[in-house]
């Protein structure tokens, strides 16, 4: 062993340090592994091979199933290089197994580094920690096989987008599904060529699960066309129209892709999300409340426009405001409210909004009338604008408060006929709720005082009054385009602020040549 110790130490001299690794980053982790160890073999002993090797390599095989490549875990290399017996041999496979872990092990477990930078947008951070430790305690006590299967999320979701991967892949191997969907809209009662294509896209999904038919639009097409396009967040009006063609024709791969882009996100998730937690889905326009690992609540959300793009970040809930003013910020001043006044001097009066002559605590209340508006300057705004409570007010009847460095917060809205809509990209930044007197109960239930009628209460008095949570609840605000529901159903949204495509394109890129053993 003295030898093949020697020649691992050597191996992790010099340029021979990036061997089987992607990065010197994970070379230095190796290096201090195997130096806290006296650079002795991990994977052999005295005796011979130790057992985990196997059951490493059958992981690793396997990779394909999470959305991961073999290959980036030098499977062909461990394979080509097993067997061989001389010192060179045996350290050179101790190293690439052992990376082979520790590269895996990070991807699987909390996401590709070079994904992450792809997606500047996320904030929520993985709390998976070093991916060797343990590893040789695994090894000796022949355990590596349960090491290696709790590497995953363990969140069911993330294993029900696992299982659509392997679905999706099956229908892709048996050839897919039609694009070729004909130009004309579709609705029951149509006798049209195009019927027949759209039919067998429908069953490649499961859909339809009548079989036959023939060119008539009959009403099962239409139930199963309903049921596509609630699927995939569409109006589900049964007629086959330009967004459903649209969605219909979209390849099988590309819903492989969309299903592996979510996977690397459920990756980038913190593994413990809370007893009690509010979950944000900005491409699904939902917000799920959970207890006890069930959903407790489900509402409609508008998120941020396309150029107020709503960011993914976690943080607690701490209090909220029934009837809160709106401190309108200094850009959505500029941007929003400057111009209409300068159109309409009467606007502030209509709207129930106040200047102020700044955001310190001694700022003093002006006449809105006595200010030139054509003469105030974008950069700085030197007013502070403030909407008081009513019926017009942006934050509605009130809000939750998440102290983030974003400024972004739910709260109710008066413009409740956009909820009505497919898309609700329309705030700017903050999250506005279909159902605020429902999220309320949900995050007061922890407080005796406050039941549901007292709830109410506050809401038909038209008072300010702030209530600090007794327990505060973390709300995860992210961004999933693709998700499968407990009954198996998988949804998949469009991606409204383009942060899959870009994903996809970092997950496509092969960042460092395949090693093909120690040199």
């Amino acid at each position: 062993m003295e030898e093949v110790r020697d020649r691992i130490e050597g191996m992790l001299s010099g340029a021979g340090a990036r061997v089987g690794t992607e990065a010197p980053l994970l070379a230095e982790e190796l290096t201090s592994f195997y130096r806290s160890r006296e650079y002795r073999p991990l994977w052999v002993g005295d005796a011979g091979p130790l057992p985990g090797r196997e059951e490493l390599v059958a992981a690793i095989r396997r990779a394909g199933s999470e959305g991961l490549v073999p290959e980036d875990y030098h499977l062909s290399a461990i394979l080509a290089q097993t067997g061989e017996d001389t010192p060179d041999g045996i350290a050179g496979l101790d190293l690439l197994l052992t990376g082979a872990f520790a590269r895996y092990a990070r991807d699987v477990g909390s996401g590709r580094p070079h994904a992450r930078q792809a997606d500047p947008e996320w904030f929520l951070v993985s709390d998976r920690g070093d991916h060797l430790q343990g590893l040789a305690s695994a090894i000796a006590a022949g355990t590596l096989g349960k090491t290696v299967a709790g590497l995953p999320p363990p969140d069911p979701r993330y294993a029900r987008l696992r299982e659509a991967l392997d679905r999706y892949r099956r229908i892709a191997a048996r050839g897919g599904w039609p694009v070729e969907l004909g130009t004309e809209a579709l609705k029951s009662g149509v006798r049209d060529p195009a019927v027949l294509a759209v039919r067998e896209r429908l069953r490649a999904t499961g859909d339809l699960q009548e079989p036959g038919g023939d060119e008539l639009f009959d009403p099962d097409l239409e139930r199963a066309v309903r049921r596509f396009q609630t699927r995939l967040g569409l109006e589900a009006d049964g007629v086959v129209g330009k967004k459903t063609r649209s969605a219909l024709a979209v390849p099988v791969a590309d819903r492989i892709s969309q299903i592996i882009v979510n996977m690397e996100r459920w990756r980038w998730m913190p593994r413990d999300l809370g007893l009690r937690y509010i979950l944000v889905n900005m491409a699904g326009f939902d917000l799920r409340a959970f207890e006890g690992g069930r959903e407790a609540l489900g509402m409609r959300v508008i998120v941020g426009r396309a150029y107020r793009r709503t960011p993914s970040f976690g943080k607690s809930m701490t209090y909220l405001v029934f009837h809160p003013h709106w401190n309108i910020p200094p850009k959505l001043a500029v941007l929003d409210v400057l111009p209409k006044v300068r159109k309409d001097p009467n606007h502030l009066s209509k709207e129930g909004i106040r200047v102020f002559s700044g955001w310190g605590p001694g700022a003093s209340e002006l006449d809105p009338d006595a200010i030139d508006w054509s003469m105030v300057p974008r950069r700085p705004f030197p007013f502070k604008l403030r909407q008081d409570p009513g019926p017009r007010n942006a934050l509605g009847r009130i809000k939750f408060m998440l102290p983030n460095r974003f400024d972004v917060y739910l709260h109710d809205t008066p413009h409740r006929e956009l909820f009505r809509r497919a898309v609700r990209t329309f705030s700017s930044g903050c999250i506005r709720l279909e159902k605020p007197l429902d999220l309320a109960a949900f995050v007061l239930k922890p407080d005796p005082r406050w039941d549901p009628d007292r709830i109410q209460e506050a809401v038909e008095s038209f008072e300010q009054k702030t209530v600090s949570l007794t327990r505060p609840i973390p709300v995860y605000v992210v961004y999933w385009t693709a998700w499968v529901e407990e009954d198996g159903t998988v949804h998949f949204r469009d991606d409204v602020y383009g942060r899959d495509k870009r994903l996809e394109e970092a997950l496509s890129r092969q960042t460092a040549p395949r090693p093909t053993g120690p040199k």
